[in-house]
């Protein structure tokens, strides 16, 4: 055999294992994090969810990743929590409800401190999900870059933003699935 197939075919053995990750969902309380890690389970909406007090840890698989998510509070005294959880982070999920205007500027000072300027997190992707485009008053991704500063705040960073309903499930799947493959693709470079 030669040494490209033997290569070939240890890089695809290498792949196929050990697909696991460490996913933290955050963002301010009532934006649907919880909502969204629910739908990300069951493929559907539970209408019966309490808000989050401390944290959920739910295991999930999508597209052959076993994948922890840890959805954490995301009222001002449960904060403190989410700094226990950055070590060994793979990646960070930021929900925004993209409805509540009101509170835009607290949830880009939350994303500055706990996301952008944070060490710990500086090779982590980042998704953050402009939630709620069910509602009318919602402000689509684009839009949403341009009020977070996104384009200055994270030009060094790895991050997509995606608009999604975490009650209707648009746009959920399409955005896990570009958070999946930054994962394979972080993969791939831890092992080359």
């Amino acid at each position: 055999m030669s040494f490209m197939s033997n290569f070939s075919r240890w890089l695809m053995k290498k792949l196929k294992t050990e697909k696991r990750a460490k996913i933290l969902i955050l963002g301010l309380d009532a934006a649907g994090k919880t909502t969204l890690t629910k739908f990300i389970n069951t493929g559907q909406f539970q209408a019966d969810l309490t808000p989050t007090i401390g944290q959920n840890i739910d295991t999930i698989n999508f597209e052959g990743w076993d994948i922890t998510t840890i959805d954490v509070a995301g009222q001002e005294q449960f904060r403190f929590l989410w700094d226990i959880h950055y070590p060994g982070c793979s990646a960070v999920i930021f929900v925004l409800d993209a409805a509540d205007i009101e509170r835009l500027a607290e949830a880009r000072d939350i994303l500055r401190v706990h996301l952008f300027n944070n060490p710990i997190l500086e090779n982590v992707p980042a998704l953050i999900l402009a939630n709620k485009q069910d509602l009318p008053a919602a402000i689509q991704a684009p839009m949403m870059i341009q009020l977070l500063n996104l384009h200055l705040d994270m030009r060094d960073r790895t991050f997509a933003v995606f608009d999604c309903s975490a009650l209707t499930g648009f746009g959920v799947v399409e955005a896990f699935a570009w958070l999946v493959n930054q994962l394979e693709m972080d993969k791939m470079d831890r092992m080359l």
